[in-house]
């Protein structure tokens, strides 16, 4: 399982399909197994043509796989483009994966007030449990703002969605400006965040209890876990409670920084417990 948010990948297959959606779904769909395979320069090939026509979920798909740099080298200019060129047309996936970026400032000056106005979009276009994690995501970001900040942020959150989507990150360029440039890295995990059977409360196990909790957690300047708290429950006391405690048990990260030095961060996951 990966730390803080996990990148939404065909999380949004479009609306109103019709004609033109199945020209599209054949090279979409393959492309979506061969990444599910392992084959993603097999995946980037399928997707860039849809991308290069406008369809927003290959443009989001080519963001995550230049991010991450499967099937082509890692570059984050490109990411961010394809990204962006994606949540301009509304699609979710890509707007949340920008608030993330934002979020933990990899490869972009780390800014909250962009980071909480992608995931506020993101959260409003999705529905069910998709909606309520990146809800909690913008809600983590929320407790990091000054009052001014957080106004500026619902306001360009606002603006972004009558717009259509359109110049949504221009209303930050007068803060940027105005604020010393920070190099920033993400906290890295340097141990497993797999659940295993010691994790497990006894009467869980007993019971074969199952669910998913998401939990928000800081981690300190050297890089241990000082608080957690659920902020999505799984329904289940028991496993509530074993998921913040497995969480500043066992969970270990190189800090992160702000110009050289180690910071506090304030990241979500969610933890998964499956029936034993």
């Amino acid at each position: 399982m990966r730390s803080y948010l996990h990148r939404l990948l065909f999380v949004v297959t479009g609306v109103g399909l019709g004609t033109a959606y199945a020209v599209f779904a054949a090279p979409m769909e393959d492309g979506q197994a061969a990444y599910n395979q392992g084959d993603f320069k097999k995946a980037f090939e399928l997707w860039r043509p849809l991308a290069e026509e406008g369809t927003a979920r290959a443009q989001s798909n080519l963001g995550v796989l230049y991010e991450n740099g499967k099937g082509v080298p890692a570059d984050m200019n490109e990411a961010l483009k394809w990204y962006r060129l994606a949540a301009e047309q509304g699609y979710a996936g890509a707007q949340n994966n920008l608030g993330l970026i934002y979020a933990t400032g990899k490869g972009v000056m780390r800014d909250p007030v962009l980071a909480y106005m992608w995931f506020d979009l993101a959260a409003q276009s999705l529905t069910g449990d998709l909606a309520k994690t990146v809800a909690s995501s913008r809600d983590v970001i929320a407790g990091s703002l000054s009052p001014e900040q957080a106004m500026q942020a619902v306001e360009m959150s606002r603006r972004c969605k009558a717009a259509n989507y359109k110049q949504c990150e221009s209303g930050a360029s007068v803060a940027i400006a105005t604020t010393p440039a920070v190099t920033s890295t993400p906290a890295i995990a340097t141990t497993s965040h797999d659940v295993t059977a010691n994790d497990y409360p006894s009467d869980a196990l007993r019971f074969h209890e199952s669910g998913a909790v998401t939990v928000t957690y800081v981690i300190n300047e050297q890089g241990s876990v000082s608080t957690c708290s659920v902020v999505l429950t799984s329904g289940n006391g028991r496993l509530d409670e074993a998921a913040c405690n497995l969480v500043k048990r066992r969970w270990k990260y190189r800090p992160a920084t702000e110009n050289g030095k180690p910071v506090t961060i304030q990241y979500i996951s969610k933890i998964v417990f499956e029936r034993k």
